[in-house]
């Protein structure tokens, strides 16, 4: 809506299908690039974030491709997520990367791994205001069950707190946890439980 009024010629343009036809994934591909041309510049580049893109298929990948590949105007900048551990070495996520780089946009690939156990260690006393030393059995435990993911590591805690596993104690001023009960904990049922909440 606040596309629509603030380039209205432009965008009635862009949306002009009739409503009983189905956008192909060539319209689409032209749709969305007049759009980055029209709202991106050199001093206001727009940014694309996909989350998941292991789930694309190759016809959204070719959208993606026509769309960084311009060189007629847009500017942007496209951040693409995917899971290693779900690709294989044929996916078509390799073949647009391959594709970009013989089209000659410049890519930078970063490499994510999970936290390791003092890093894990700092983010819970950081949390608890604790000092480290006071966390490290716990922290151990988060570690040990959520492989040190940053997501499963807050969202474990939030959800110790919840369940009043994790409580804050006036009397002694601090955070207090108990540790067999913790490490009984199935991280299975609770990252399942987790992000079916969500």
């Amino acid at each position: 809506p606040n596309v629509r009024v603030l380039f209205p010629k432009h965008v009635n343009q862009l949306l002009n299908v009739d409503a009983g036809e189905k956008m192909n994934a060539r319209s689409v591909s032209f749709a969305l690039l007049r759009f980055v041309r029209v709202v991106s510049s050199s001093r206001h580049p727009v940014m694309l974030f996909l989350d998941d893109i292991q789930w694309a298929d190759s016809t959204a990948l070719d959208v993606i491709h026509t769309i960084l590949s311009d060189t007629m105007g847009s500017y942007m900048l496209f951040v693409g997520a995917y899971r290693d551990n779900e690709v294989q070495v044929d996916h078509p996520i390799f073949d647009l990367i391959e594709r970009l780089k013989i089209s000659n946009v410049r890519a930078t690939k970063v490499s994510l791994s999970g936290l390791d156990q003092e890093d894990v260690n700092t983010m819970i006393s950081d949390a608890l205001c604790l000092c480290p030393r006071a966390c490290k059995s716990l922290s151990g435990i988060v570690f040990q069950k959520t492989k040190g993911s940053p997501f499963f590591v807050l969202e474990f805690i939030k959800s110790l707190k919840s369940r009043g596993l994790l409580q804050y104690n006036f009397h002694q001023k601090r955070w207090v946890w108990n540790e067999d009960i913790i490490r009984a904990e199935d991280i299975t049922d609770n990252v399942l439980h987790l992000l079916s909440s969500k």
